[in-house]
């Protein structure tokens, strides 16, 4: 005789992942694998060198996860400099998130100097899937890469609205020399 399962649970789901996550993960790694692999198009703007400037690095953020959406996961990461102009620091952004449909991802970079106690933050915008890094994508303007940070140490942090977090890192800032 056949036991009816009254509880309205069975065992056997319990083990599985829910299909939504399967298809987002399977989605995810064919959107990456793809990307690696084809030539960069219009959102994918030199898709290798994205993938190597997410890769942890010294002065350099990363922040992996997924949007707002959970259509979208990746990582946005920040390379940071504090040796260009006296008194200022710039950073670099790149871009690998692979997904489909609306990504609704903010990247926020906020800065504190440790000496003066300045602060502030720059923020990047991810609207969908994208491969990509430098000017003009993902930032509108080359001045958009120079934060006026102050000299000394500068401590930094990366977040995103997806939950993704990075850092602490601390960067010294070159001190005009005039």
């Amino acid at each position: 005789m056949t036991s009816v399962n009254i509880t309205g649970t069975s065992r056997r789901s319990a083990r599985r992942l829910p299909v939504t996550v399967v298809a987002t993960l399977a989605a995810t790694a064919v959107a990456s694998s793809a990307a690696l692999a084809a030539p960069a198009t219009a959102h994918a703007q030199g898709s290798s060198e994205a993938v190597v400037q997410v890769l942890p690095a010294p002065n350099r953020l990363v922040a992996w996860g997924g949007s707002p959406t959970g259509a979208c996961a990746g990582a946005v990461s920040t390379s940071l400099r504090g040796d260009g102009y006296p008194g200022t620091a710039s950073v670099s952004w790149a871009f690998a998130v692979a997904g489909v449909g609306p990504c609704a991802l903010t990247a926020t970079l906020s800065w504190r100097n440790l000496d003066t106690g300045a602060s502030g933050e720059k923020v990047a915008q991810i609207p969908h899937p994208r491969f990509s890094l430098g000017v003009p994508d993902p930032i509108a303007h080359p001045y958009d890469a120079i934060i006026s940070t102050g000299s000394g140490r500068v401590e930094y942090r990366l977040t995103t609205t997806g939950g993704a977090v990075a850092g602490p890192i601390v960067v010294d800032t070159a001190a005009y020399q005039g």
